[in-house]
């Protein structure tokens, strides 16, 4: 796969953020020491992948567990470090907004509606600036929560999108709509309803496409006496389907997960994917198998293990090509007084080594928390990411602070601001 930068400010799509990317043949992948080649300060922009074969994104979704086998096959050095440091970015995202929550869901419950701004400047190492501007709104009464987003790239192009969520007697529906910079527009309606009696959850997704053809997506999840079924299919434009059934037990009593699914690919081929998860005195041990259509087989064995009088949690993670090439991830996470060091090392499977160095701290009374982050490439070279989030008012301000390898510099400062009715701010 060859991986191509696509045209400067923002795009249509029907999901993502931030610097697009096009998934080309012949299957041979550009890579840089840092990750993923582009112009001159792209490594500062999230990459979203999408795929040439014509059938929409809903199929490319479905069939993503085919990509990477081929894709790993043929030099991965970069591609294994570059994913595996996107997962992990997005997981502590995620922990970090849980936490958050919890903190303020106290005057989040008690606020029954109110609304919020939120307006982020992205600026390029070359002094270009693209902007973001989001707004929302909900009404816990009502049962309704609306976002409206505007995006304006370097360019002064601009691109938009809105959504309305409504709540139902046995689910909701949502409907959203993205206009590109060329006015364009792509539509979705989903519907969600749940039955909690009989423990099933449907979903059904129409997508229709600016030249008016439609995209289709429905999943059903049915509640088993020890885990559950689901069952998906995604229509492309094309009419061509790809199925997932996937089968989820658990046993908590021995503390084993275990997860299986198939995927059948348009040409009638499938992909599984094996998982068990197994818990351990003081943490867990997880086996993943993946086979693509061709046959190509990738595994990965991962330990995770944490001491709770000292505040540590360590990640082992290796994973096995199916060229029989291995390639590793060792995470140490350190609890302190204000905050947490993690430290992450990266080997690709020739040797060439990442480390990162993570420093987190929070000051609650200043309603300051910091984050520096340093990597160090296998050529020695650095890059290095400063964020401050402070508390304000009415809201929080967030400046982020990403250099190089280069030296290149590229800030984004977003400002958020919080209606609750008159009641106090979200910190």
């Amino acid at each position: 796969m060859q991986i191509a930068a696509a045209s400067e400010g923002p795009g249509l799509s029907t999901k993502g953020r931030g610097r697009r990317f096009v998934l080309q043949e012949p299957q041979q992948a550009a890579f840089g020491p840092a990750g993923i080649t582009g112009k001159p300060g792209s490594w500062t922009m999230t990459a979203r992948i999408y795929s040439s074969l014509g059938i929409g994104a809903m199929i490319i979704l479905a069939a993503s567990l085919a990509l990477p086998v081929t894709a790993i096959a043929a030099d991965s050095d970069n591609i294994v470090l570059a994913a595996k440091n996107g997962r992990q970015a997005g997981r502590q995202g995620s922990a970090r907004s849980n936490r958050g929550a919890a903190r303020s869901g106290e005057r989040r419950s008690a606020s029954r509606q109110g609304s919020y701004k939120r307006e982020s400047t992205a600026t390029g190492p070359g002094g270009q600036q693209r902007t973001r501007t989001e707004q929302g709104s909900w009404d816990r009464d009502a049962g309704t929560r609306t976002r409206e987003r505007t995006r304006t790239g370097a360019d002064g192009r601009t691109a938009t999108s809105s959504s309305t969520r409504q709540r139902t007697d046995d689910g909701f529906t949502r409907n959203s709509t993205r206009t590109g910079p060329d006015g364009r527009q792509a539509t979705r309606d989903t519907t969600v309803t749940r039955d909690r009696d009989s423990g099933t959850r449907t979903r059904d997704s129409l997508t229709t496409l600016p030249d008016g053809r439609t995209a289709t997506s429905s999943s059903t999840r049915q509640r088993t006496d020890d885990g559950f079924t689901q069952n998906s299919t995604r229509t492309g434009p094309e009419g061509q389907t790809v199925s997932r059934d996937t089968t989820v037990s658990r046993d908590a009593e021995s503390g084993t997960r275990s997860r299986n699914s198939v995927t059948t690919l348009p040409d009638g081929r499938t992909a599984t994917s094996s998982s068990t998860r197994q818990r351990t005195d003081d943490g867990f041990t997880s086996n993943t198998t993946r086979t693509g259509p061709e046959g190509q087989t990738v595994s990965r064995d991962t330990t995770v293990s944490r001491d709770a009088e000292s505040g540590t949690r360590t990640r082992d993670t290796v994973t096995t090509l199916p060229d029989g090439r291995t390639a590793s991830t060792s995470v140490t996470n350190q609890q302190t007084d204000d905050g947490m060091i993690r430290s992450v090392t990266r080997t690709g499977p020739d040797g060439q080594i990442v480390t990162t160095e993570s420093a987190r701290k929070v000051d609650r009374e200043a309603g300051i928390a910091t984050r520096d982050t340093v990597t160090t490439l296998p050529d020695g070279r650095t890059a290095s990411i400063a964020a401050v989030t402070e508390r304000t008012d009415s809201g929080r301000l967030r400046t982020v602070t990403r250099t190089g390898p280069d030296g290149q510099e590229a800030t984004r400062v977003t400002e958020t601001e919080f209606d609750l009715g008159g009641e106090a701010s979200v910190d």
